[in-house]
């Protein structure tokens, strides 16, 4: 049977029951941001949406040349064809659940269960946008900008092509906003294997026996993330892992902030809606978690795809 459009008061009472959008909405918010490991390190264009709209529009600047001055000669004219790149926000996203009025009852003393059901929530939330940030890493597909193999294990030379390429185009490295995005496959199984990165006579540290590894290669920050994807399709990377060396301006994701639309409803300032309605019919209390977003691949040479295996290569 459909879930009723009419709905009444809340069943059980008290708090929880009346007001799960206010007690939960900030702690959702809160999970859902601790959550987002690639979203917090691209570009967030959220807040041009505050005033509503679903498009955002990033002008290409195309660089300009020079040229040789001459007495009583006129300067020379640039005209340049500046393009734009779209990024339009209109994948909604939803997770909801309904709590019965015993299992209300039961829940309203337990502050452990309402933990666990708003972390739930805003993780599967978080988790939708990270993956979308991290399927935009196949259209990274400039040829000069693509290293190693879906066959072998990352090796350090590998990193450092990954390094030069970069640096050669110009993209700032070692200015805080370029990391290593890599899948905990590559960066423990692989990069842990890698003797001149962990051996104590060539780090000088006791990392591999008494610390946690050190999330930063060459000085550059690790962002690892199982949303790193494999590759399909595209040749040399059938069922490759795609990570990446990567500028920040490279990708732009933006989401939209939702109208209350329940009686009882929260979003907070990280856009993920949270309403609650009372169905009579179930004797439950149904709570919608919802997001709005967009990503868009704004920079193509502004990473660098490292092909890798999936795994490791003798595992």
């Amino acid at each position: 049977m459909a879930l009723p459009t009419d709905t009444m008061g809340a069943g059980v009472g008290g708090s929880l029951t009346a007001d799960i959008p206010l007690l939960w909405g900030s702690k959702i918010n809160d999970y859902y941001r601790y959550n987002l490991t690639l979203a917090q390190f691209f570009i967030d264009r959220s807040e041009e949406l505050a005033d509503g709209g679903s498009d955002v529009y990033t002008p290409n600047i195309v660089a300009m040349s020079t040229a040789a001055k001459s007495n009583s000669v006129a300067v020379t004219l640039n005209n340049p064809i500046q393009t734009k790149n779209t990024l339009t926000v209109s994948t909604w996203k939803e997770s909801s659940f309904m709590i019965e009025d015993r299992e209300m009852a039961q829940l309203k003393k337990s502050y452990y269960l309402q933990n666990k059901l708003a972390k739930s929530a805003a993780w599967e939330v978080a988790q939708d946008l990270d993956d979308a940030i991290a399927a935009q890493f196949t259209n990274f597909t400039t040829a000069g900008n693509i290293v190693g193999l879906a066959s072998a294990n990352v090796a350090d030379s590998t990193l450092l092509a990954a390094i030069a390429i970069l640096e050669t185009a110009g993209v700032p490295v070692y200015g805080g906003d370029t990391a290593w995005i890599m899948h905990p496959n590559t960066f423990y199984r692989q990069i842990g294997s890698v003797d001149k990165l962990t051996l104590w006579q060539n780090t000088q540290t006791e990392l591999p026996r008494s610390k946690a590894p050190t999330r930063s290669l060459y000085s550059i920050p690790v962002i690892v993330s199982p949303a790193v994807p494999l590759g399909a399709g595209a040749v040399g990377e059938n069922s490759a892992r795609l990570n990446l060396l990567a500028n920040n301006d490279a990708i732009h994701w933006a989401r939209m902030t939702l109208p209350g639309g329940a009686a009882k409803s929260f979003t907070g300032e990280n856009g993920v809606r949270i309403q609650e309605s009372y169905q009579e019919i179930y004797l439950a209390t149904l709570v919608t978690v919802d997001l709005c977003y967009g990503t868009m691949l704004n920079q193509p040479t502004g990473a660098v795809k490292i092909r890798s295996h999936s795994v490791a290569v003798g595992l």
